[in-house]
């Protein structure tokens, strides 16, 4: 599903909890202690299988390199900014980043992130924000299948949202989104593109801070990386629209369900046969067992195109499961399981492969320690693998990070 559809409301953060990983922005939070923040980190991460390749695959053959794992250092710098003024707020989180490889130097980048918003009040009936964000990471090479190349994808959004207040817990909703999606070599199966789209509903506030909202979303899009192709059915653009029933349940002070439900219409400008439509779903409990133990378990049910011979759209269903234990007041130990199951569908007159159906598990144990208020150090262990019915995208593979921030 195209990130824009279902973007979360922009927020600020007082701390890290640990560097970020390559070419992602910190974790960031609701609130900030003061209202400017610095924050600098680093982070080294041991990965086993970088280019996500199968066992089978040859290195040397592909790199010229006689390894597939590697080391890589991320050095960050920060600068948050959460200020109000008035009926107005102002916020802003901008990341420089340093990302440098020990064998395979030319994935080495400098990505540049930020995230800012103005959430204005005309009347305290009249409400909205107005905000733009930018963020980079390498492309994912569990799709991306070319090692010997860096590909960089950039997302850039701006948006405009409005919230009238009509009664009661009511309130009329409504906005406008422009969006760039680009990868530095081309990406035939995604595509970059730049896109406009709006989107206009209704939500109902409980006193508790339960909420139900039903949203339509359009979206009109135009690749800018490749032309009409009609030889391969590869379009120059799409529409997607989504009609979306969201809601938030607080069922005790422990515990809240958030759940989503839409039906997702995606047509391709020219070629009927790369046309799709289909239900998307989420759903998170989120449970604090006690004081010191927490319990997230989340699913959802994502549809996105995927041009090629072999498939129109994918079906991406995931499943999490995050306990969280506060040891003491300065470390928590975490637990992430998680479950993906992809299914590549509606292949192009004349394919006779296998349909390609990918389940890829991970297990992560972590442990965060802050050592100072504003000193907080990481590491975390991780394990994956996918199988799949192309054995050309099979993998497995270890990660493990050591990182550390500064809030000043």
């Amino acid at each position: 599903m195209h990130k824009d559809l279902a973007a979360p409301a922009l927020a600020l953060a007082c701390l890290f909890a640990a560097p970020p990983a390559p070419g992602q922005q910190p974790p960031v939070a609701a609130e900030q202690e003061h209202p400017v923040v610095v924050a600098v980190g680093s982070s080294v991460t041991w990965d086993s299988n970088i280019f996500r390749l199968p066992e089978s695959a040859d290195p040397q053959a592909q790199l010229g390199r006689s390894t597939k794992s590697d080391r890589l250092s991320t050095t960050y710098a920060g600068l948050r900014v959460d200020k109000p003024y008035a009926q107005q707020r102002f916020l802003l989180d901008a990341t420089v980043t340093a990302i440098r490889y020990d064998n395979f130097s030319y994935l080495d980048f400098d990505p540049v992130q930020y995230r800012g918003e103005w959430q204005w009040h005309l009347t305290p009936r009249v409400s909205g924000a107005l905000g733009a964000d930018r963020t980079e990471a390498l492309a994912n090479y569990g799709d991306f299948r070319n090692a010997a190349q860096r590909n960089v994808l950039t997302n850039e959004n701006r948006h405009l949202s409005v919230d009238g207040w009509l009664f009661g817990g009511w309130h009329l909703q409504g906005g406008l989104r422009q969006q760039e999606t680009r990868y530095s070599v081309p990406f035939l199966q995604l595509g970059s593109y730049r896109a406009t789209g709006g989107d206009a509903g209704v939500r109902y506030e409980a006193g508790s801070g339960s909420s139900l909202a039903f949203t339509l979303r359009s979206l009109d899009a135009k690749y800018i990386d490749r032309p009409l192709d009609p030889v391969n059915l590869l379009d120059d653009g799409f529409r997607r629209t989504d009609s979306e029933l969201s809601a938030k349940w607080i069922v005790t002070a422990k515990s809240t369900l958030d759940a989503r439900l839409a039906r997702v219409d995606y047509r391709s400008n020219h070629f009927a046969e790369r046309s799709f439509s289909g239900t998307a779903a989420a759903l998170g409990h989120r449970w604090a067992a006690t004081g010191k133990l927490s319990l997230n378990l989340a699913f959802s049910r994502e549809l996105q195109p995927w041009s090629d011979s072999s498939a129109s759209y994918r079906v991406d269903q995931r499943l999490s499961l995050g306990p969280l234990w506060q040891m003491t007041d300065r470390t928590a130990l975490r637990l992430s399981l998680g479950h993906e199951a992809r299914d590549y569908r509606n292949p192009i007159a004349g394919f006779t492969g296998t349909p390609r159906r990918d389940t890829l598990r991970s297990a992560q144990i972590a442990l965060d320690w802050r050592l100072l208020r504003n000193v907080s150090v990481n590491a975390s262990l991780q394990r994956y693998r996918q199988t799949s019915t192309d054995p050309t995208v099979a993998f497995e593979g270890n990660t493990a990070t050591l990182a550390a921030s500064l809030t000043f």
